[in-house]
């Protein structure tokens, strides 16, 4: 179910970009926020870590078309996420808060890079602007996906 919820999120994510224009109120980062939903059902975190590299390389190549921009933000991203749920709770508010956090991170780790390969300016506004168009839509998916996994799991335990 993880590698699925990986997948349709990446197709997921490619559909909506189509649908949306990149100023409009919606910027999806559904496959980061389904690594951060998905992190509590691995058992080893040197997995997570792979895992969340090879889909940075391939977010890297479907969206981005950069030179691992993505990849080094999803990795620093991945231990934040470990981190972040050795401290909290899997819950559903918890998930949602590291969600958030995530989100932003990730925006001001990729601003960062992208300001020292010299691709943009410095200019706070831009990088406001990305973290809270990205906010609504994904901490939505999140809850959504929260919801999916755990009743997965719980149909799981009871066979």
């Amino acid at each position: 179910m993880i590698y699925f919820t990986l997948i349709f999120s990446l197709f997921f994510e490619a559909v909506i970009s189509n649908l949306f224009e990149i100023n409009s109120l919606f910027i999806p980062l559904f496959l980061l926020t389904s690594l951060t939903m998905i992190y509590p059902y691995f058992n080893n975190k040197k997995n997570y870590i792979i895992l969340t590299i090879v889909f940075g390389i391939i977010y890297d190549i479907m969206f981005v078309n950069s030179a691992f921009i993505s990849t080094i933000s999803f990795f620093t991203c991945s231990f934040a996420i470990i981190t972040l749920f050795r401290l909290l709770n899997n819950n559903i508010f918890n998930s949602s808060l590291i969600n958030i956090i995530i989100i932003i991170l990730y925006r001001i780790i990729t601003f960062i890079l992208l300001i020292l390969i010299g691709y943009i300016n410095f200019n706070i506004s831009l990088l406001l602007k990305s973290i809270y168009l990205s906010l609504i839509m994904n901490v939505i998916y999140g809850i959504v996906i929260y919801i999916i996994l755990k009743k997965v799991n719980t149909l799981k335990s009871f066979k």
